[in-house]
């Protein structure tokens, strides 16, 4: 079978299995067609670990994905994976301050706990900070640095950008509106949603 009626079959979501099982060839077989696809840019990959892998095949080649928040922030929490419930897709450059703050406006709760590894990843702090200025969230993002520093081994941030805006009212993180790490809640007026058990989670 020619490889582009074998890409006409295919073309859309399969399992290995279900590769098999379309071209009614052996498992290894498909895998072999998986890899060698996927080299000539016909197939994208998904999943893995406790997921079903996934396999994107198109008749078109696909142009390399750059990675997206997803992918970083599951880069830097080997143990703390994420499951993306979305497509989240990029184009030029994307960064690790670029991550911090798209999490800090997704005001979910598992992605901004994962978020505090990144911080040890950051490197263009001026990036970091004139983004979350621009989105009116640099007081979250301070906080979250500095609980980050109470568990994790973090980059210190210049003390440029150690000042605290300021701000009578209170911001939320999340929906939740506890008071944990009174010192740094107080210090930024934010209020923090996660707990020591949740840090443990990610360290």
């Amino acid at each position: 079978m020619k490889q582009e009626e074998q890409l006409r079959l295919l073309e859309g979501l399969h399992t290995v299995e279900t590769v098999a099982e379309t071209l009614n060839i052996s498992k290894q077989s498909a895998l072999n067609l998986l890899t060698r696809l996927k080299k000539e840019q016909h197939v994208t990959v998904s999943g893995g670990g406790r997921q079903k892998r996934l396999y994107k095949i198109t008749l078109r080649q696909q142009l390399p994905r750059v990675p997206g928040m997803w992918d970083i922030l599951n880069k830097y929490n080997p143990h703390f994976q994420l499951n993306p419930w979305y497509d989240h897709q990029v184009h030029g450059k994307y960064t690790v301050e670029d991550v911090i703050v798209e999490a800090v406006e997704t005001q979910s709760f598992r992605i901004i706990l994962a978020t505090l590894r990144l911080f040890n990843h950051v490197t263009d702090w001026s990036r970091l900070y004139h983004n979350a200025q621009q989105k009116r969230i640099w007081r979250k993002v301070g906080a979250l640095y500095d609980v980050a520093r109470l568990c994790l081994k973090v980059r210190k941030m210049p003390e440029k950008y150690r000042s605290f805006p300021r701000g009578k009212s209170w911001l939320r993180l999340t929906q939740r509106t506890k008071l944990n790490f009174p010192e740094i809640s107080n210090k930024w007026k934010v209020y923090i949603p996660f707990n020591q058990q949740d840090m443990r989670e990610i360290q």
